[in-house]
C-alpha cells in the first residue's frame, strides 16, 4: 500500500481487519509499512538465564511493559506491535522520535531500578530495511470485537533483530542513554493466577519456514497451519478461557506489578502501590464471583472479554502460538513439525509447561484491553532456544 506523508500517521488504524486466524499466511492482507515510520525492537538482555532462575514472570512483563509505555509516549497514534515473551517489537512513527526515544530510556531506567535487569531499546528505520529488500508489511487481526493485533510479514523484523543484535552493527541502532528519559507506565496489569491447563499441557509454539521466496513461505506456513486446526479439531487449544481465569488474592503476586508502576526495586512506594493493587484485585475477585459490576468495575462482562482479548495466536515472518492441548494432540503436533523439519521446509521450537501466564495492558475496563500470554516456565523464550539451535544446524 502506498501512502504519502501526510498519510501515513494513520495508516494502520485505516487497514482493513480480518477476523480467520487461518488466513494469516495470506499475502493479500498485508499493507506495506509507510518508509517514515520505525521498527522498534526491545528486549531483555540474558533472558535465558534469568528464565531459568525462575524469573520468568518478570521476563515477561517487561516485555509488556514496553507495549504500553511506547503506547502512552504517542496515545494519539495506533502503533502496530507483537509481544515476544522477552521483549515486544513496535512500530512508530519516525517523527516521534524523540517522544519513542524518550521512553525507550525510561524502560531501560525502570527495568534496572525496579527489576535488576538490563533492557536492550533499539530502532531500525522502515526505510533502511526497504532499500536492503527486507520488507516491512503489516496487517490486522480481529481477535474479538473489542481487540485486534497486528500480524507481520515480509523479512524486515527478522533483519532489524539481527542488525540490533550484531556486535559490530548494534551499537548503531541502540538508542542513546543521553537524553530526557519519560516512560509512563499506566495501564500495565499484572495479577491474574497462573491460568492451569484445562486438557493437559500448554505448549509455546514457534515456527518458520525456511523459504526465502515468499510465496512458498507462505504456502508452508498455511499447511502447519493446516495440520494444527485437523489436530485440535473444533477447538482452537485456546489456553485461556472464562473458567481457568482466577485473580490473585496475596500481596506477592502483585511485587512485579508494583515495582514496575513505582519504578523502584522496594521501599514505601512499592509497599503503597502493592496494598492499593491488591485491594483493586479484591473488587475485581467479589464482582466476578457474583457476576456483577461492583464499583463501576465491569465484573459482569469483564471475564469473558478478557479471555477473548487475547494474543495466543500470533504472526511476524514467525509463527507464535500458545496452545492448551491434550497429551495426544501435542504429539501429534510435535510429529507433524519434525517431520517438516526433516523435509526442511520449516525450523521451530515448542516449550511444554502445565500453565500459561498472563499480562494485561488497560486502556478501559470495559472492551479496550488487550492480554498477552505466553507459557509459565519459559514459553517462547525456551522454545527459541529450540528454534535457534535448528537454524544454526
Amino acid at each position: 500500500m502506498e501512502t504519502t506523508p501526510d498519510e501515513s500517521p494513520g495508516f494502520y488504524a485505516a487497514l482493513p481487519v480480518f477476523d480467520r486466524f487461518a488466513d494469516v499466511h495470506d499475502p493479500a492482507r498485508y499493507s506495506a509499512v509507510p518508509l517514515d515510520w520505525d521498527v522498534v525492537v526491545t528486549d531483555v538482555e540474558g533472558s535465558t538465564k534469568a528464565i531459568e532462575a525462575g524469573r520468568y514472570k518478570d521476563v515477561n512483563a517487561l516485555g509488556v511493559a514496553s507495549i504500553v509505555a511506547l503506547r502512552n509516549a504517542l496515545p494519539e497514534f495506533d502503533l502496530p506491535f507483537v509481544f515476544g515473551g522477552d521483549g515486544a517489537t513496535v512500530l512508530t512513527p519516525a517523527s516521534q522520535r524523540e517522544r519513542v526515544h524518550a521512553a525507550l530510556r525510561g524502560i531501560r531506567v525502570m527495568a534496572k531500578d525496579a527489576l535488576g535487569m538490563t533492557m536492550r531499546a533499539s530502532m531500525v528505520p522502515v526505510a533502511e530495511l526497504d532499500a536492503s529488500d527486507c520488507a516491512v508489511r503489516v496487517a490486522r487481526f480481529g481477535a474479538s470485537p473489542n481487540a485486534t493485533f497486528a500480524m507481520f510479514s515480509g523479512s524486515g523484523l527478522s533483519e532489524a533483530e539481527r542488525r540490533i543484535k550484531d556486535t559490530s552493527e548494534g551499537a548503531r541502532y541502540a538508542v542513546s542513554d543521553d537524553g530526557p528519559s519519560d516512560a509512563s507506565f499506566e495501564g500495565f496489569e499484572c495479577r491474574w493466577k497462573p491460568l492451569g491447563s484445562r486438557h493437559g499441557k500448554v505448549v509455546s509454539l514457534l515456527v518458520q519456514a525456511t523459504a526465502e521466496d515468499r510465496t512458498e513461505a507462505a504456502i508452508a506456513y498455511h499447511e502447519v497451519l493446516d495440520a494444527i486446526s485437523a489436530v485440535l479439531g473444533d477447538a482452537e487449544g485456546r489456553p485461556v478461557a472464562p473458567e481457568n481465569l482466577n485473580v490473585a488474592a496475596e500481596g506477592r503476586a502483585f511485587q512485579t506489578e508494583a515495582r514496575i508502576s513505582v519504578g523502584k526495586s522496594g521501599g514505601m512506594g512499592v509497599i503503597a502501590r502493592t496494598q492499593v493493587i491488591k485491594a483493586q484485585a479484591a473488587v475485581g475477585r467479589y464482582g466476578m464471583a457474583r457476576g456483577k459490576q461492583t464499583l463501576g468495575f465491569p465484573a459482569d462482562v469483564y471475564r469473558d472479554e478478557v479471555a477473548a482479548n487475547t494474543d495466543f495466536r500470533k504472526f511476524d515472518d514467525t509463527l507464535r502460538m500458545v496452545l492448551d492441548v491434550t497429551d495426544e494432540q501435542h504429539q501429534a503436533i510435535e510429529a507433524d513439525l519434525l517431520q517438516r523439519y526433516t523435509d526442511g521446509t520449516i525450523v521451530y521450537g515448542t516449550h511444554v509447561a502445565n500453565a500459561a501466564l498472563m499480562t494485561c495492558a488497560i486502556t478501559s475496563y470495559r472492551g479496550d484491553h488487550v492480554h498477552f500470554v505466553d507459557g509459565a516456565d519459559g514459553g517462547y523464550a525456551l522454545a527459541a532456544k529450540q528454534l535457534k539451535a535448528q537454524r544454526k544446524g
